[in-house]
């Protein structure tokens, strides 16, 4: 008993070793790609002189922020989308296979390009990232369809030739050869595969569980042919041997990936060790000495130091938790000082809430350049703007066009009803912004009427007209808001497209309107950012919103996070500072042009009421 259990599990350990050896061959040769090149292709691109290295860096680290600021800055970061947009999705716009000279230089920057989307997002690299990206995909799909095709073709020639058909293929397995019989008699077959994949073809053939398994197929259908005609035995054992193989082809991908992730340089983020370090020394010290000030002072100095200098404004992590440690430290303050009735550190706090938000630094490095209409974004920025379906201008357009060829139908109904030949109308009546006119005609009709039912109709016509026309007019102002803001940002050429837009879905008054909002708009001389998106404003937001949670807590320790934010304060007057786009987008660095130092007056203020309250030096000279 023990003897045959162990047997039918070598048996199950033998099929799952072959399995994976199969999947192993497949992974390195299926697709007639060498995957040894394409991996020595993608190692290359790590090199600072790779031009495809290069060309990614410039790209993503200074086209991409810009083309997502002003996305956002045009039309919001909320996106309606019929799928959601990633960073991936981002990096398509690069259209990396443009100029690849072969399959492997293909999968090698599309997994290079899967290797940027996880660095950017701050995620391990691994081979579910590379299967979830869009470009490598985009790139497998391709391909397969192509390998699947030409083994389907093969598998179809091949059936035939078994079955009897008189065609040359370019390879047949020594052990299928002994299967051939005639059960198609004199029917003319025309061969449809044509060489493509045969290196591929040629080792999935070869193995002895495909061709036991295609053994038995062709055995099937050879009992079953006097039932069918040849064309249809043919195909369906094409079918039939295709889908046998399909799951081999389909695990591939797996494989792949893991390939390339196993090859790729790994970038450790110890940060999160100090955690560990501040646990440790904790209870250490509390275990020894029953005291918490040392270790909470360290603890203090130690996160005031990161949050400073080191903090990672693009990580989901310390975003999130430094993000809630601010908003809890900010409410718990104001609401602390308001009852204890401590107006000047409530007011401090309320400030300091309100600073988040406020503008206060001016650059010009964000407004759209001339150079941008170059950029490989730009196409993505235009798209995204004003031609995809569910963007808000489009959503806006269509709304419009509805409501006016609303109004123009039901203005020749109510014409057809009263009989009233529509040829003697001037076109005015039939133009787009033309609902005056109509309400106007509508009117002039209930004197000339007497049919009841003539009567209401034009009645409801003029009712639900007037409608219609407060909502054209309130989508008409609504684009002109839009166009102004994007033309006040845009380049020469984003503003030509902006005219051409309107020329080709708009007429009469209503085009005329949207063209002088644009061309009346005169582009920004810098772009307002507030505290939040500079990177030593948020950090010294943080610090003096811990400070404030020290000082209700009435710790001592709150003079770091101070002495921290007034030194983090003091570096947002640099003129070059680094902005924070969007998750998953790199920052820029970008020239200020001038700035209200907000953070610095708080922390100044901040500083010197916590000193005169704490300090006796400052307590003997006001006594003084």
């Amino acid at each position: 008993m023990h003897v045959a259990k162990y047997l039918e599990r070598l048996q199950k350990f033998s099929y799952l070793l072959i399995t994976i050896t199969l999947i192993l061959v497949f992974a390195s040769l299926v697709f007639g790609l060498d995957m040894t090149k394409a991996q020595e292709i993608y190692k290359s691109y790590f090199s600072p002189s790779s031009d495809f290295h290069q060309f990614v860096i410039s790209h993503i680290k200074g086209d991409l922020p810009l083309y997502r600021f002003l996305k956002i800055y045009m039309v919001g970061s909320t996106e309606k989308t019929e799928t959601t947009k990633k960073t991936g999705d981002y990096l398509e716009a690069l259209k990396p296979m443009e100029g690849a000279n072969s399959d492997e230089e293909k999968l090698a920057r599309a997994v290079y390009l899967s290797y940027w989307e996880s660095k950017l997002n701050n995620r391990s690299f691994d081979k579910e990232l590379i299967k979830s990206s869009p470009i490598f995909n985009s790139f497998f799909n391709e391909y397969q369809i192509r390998l699947i095709d030409a083994f389907g073709n093969y598998a179809q020639d091949l059936a035939a030739y078994l079955f009897g058909a008189d065609i040359n293929l370019a390879y047949i397995p020594e052990e299928l050869k002994k299967l051939r019989t005639n059960v198609i008699g004199d029917y003319e077959y025309t061969p449809v595969y044509n060489g493509e994949e045969l290196q591929a073809i040629t080792l999935i053939m070869q193995e002895p569980e495909v061709l036991k398994t295609l053994e038995g197929i062709i055995l099937e259908a050879a009992k079953s042919a006097k039932d069918l005609d040849p064309e249809m035995l043919i195909l369906r054992t094409r079918g039939t041997i295709f889908r046998s193989t399909y799951a081999l082809i389909a695990g591939i991908k797996d494989e792949i990936a893991r390939e390339f992730a196993m090859i790729t340089p790994k970038e450790s983020n110890l940060a999160w060790i100090r955690w560990v370090v501040y646990t440790i020394v904790f209870f250490i010290w509390f275990y020894f000495f029953k005291d918490i000030r040392v270790p909470l002072l360290l603890i203090i100095a130690s996160e005031t130091v990161y949050i400073g200098a080191f903090m990672n404004i693009q990580s989901t992590s310390d975003g999130m938790i430094y993000g809630i440690v601010m908003a809890i430290a900010l409410l718990f303050s104001m609401f602390y000082f308001l009852f204890k009735k401590q107006f000047t550190l409530f007011l401090i706090s309320l400030a300091t809430a309100l600073v988040v938000f406020l503008p206060s630094f001016a650059t010009k490095d964000l407004l759209m350049p001339e150079t941008f209409g170059e950029s490989p974004f730009y196409s993505s920025l235009v798209s995204e703007v004003l031609q995809e379906p569910l963007s808000i201008v489009q959503r806006r357009l269509k709304n419009y066009n509805t409501t006016v060829n609303e109004s123009i139908e039901k203005f020749n109904i109510l014409l057809n009803d009263a009989a009233i030949d529509t040829f003697n109308l001037s076109e005015e009546y039939f133009a787009p912004e033309g609902f005056e006119k109509r309400i106007e005609y509508a009117k002039s009709l209930l004197g000339n009427v007497t049919d009841k039912a003539l009567v209401k109709e034009a009645n409801d016509f003029v009712y639900f007209e007037t409608k219609r026309y407060e909502k054209v007019e309130k989508l008409i102002s609504e684009f002109e808001k839009d166009f102004r803001r994007f033309a006040s940002v845009s380049s020469k050429g984003f503003r030509d497209t902006l005219v051409e837009f309107v020329e080709s879905h708009f007429n009469g008054a209503h085009k005329d309107r949207l063209l002088k909002a644009i061309s009346s708009t005169q582009r920004k001389p810098y772009i307002l950012l507030p505290s939040y998106k500079i990177y030593y404003s948020l950090s010294a937001v943080i610090l003096i919103s811990l400070a404030l949670f020290l000082i209700a807590l009435k710790r001592d320790e709150a003079f770091i996070p101070l002495v921290g934010s007034f030194t983090v304060s003091v570096l947002t007057l640099f003129k070059t500072q680094t902005v924070f786009i969007q998750v998953g987008v790199p920052s820029i660095s970008v020239y200020i042009s001038w700035l209200i130092p907000y953070t610095l007056i708080l922390a100044v203020i901040l500083g010197y009421y916590w000193l005169r309250k704490n300090h006796i030096i400052l307590k003997r000279r006001e006594r003084v």
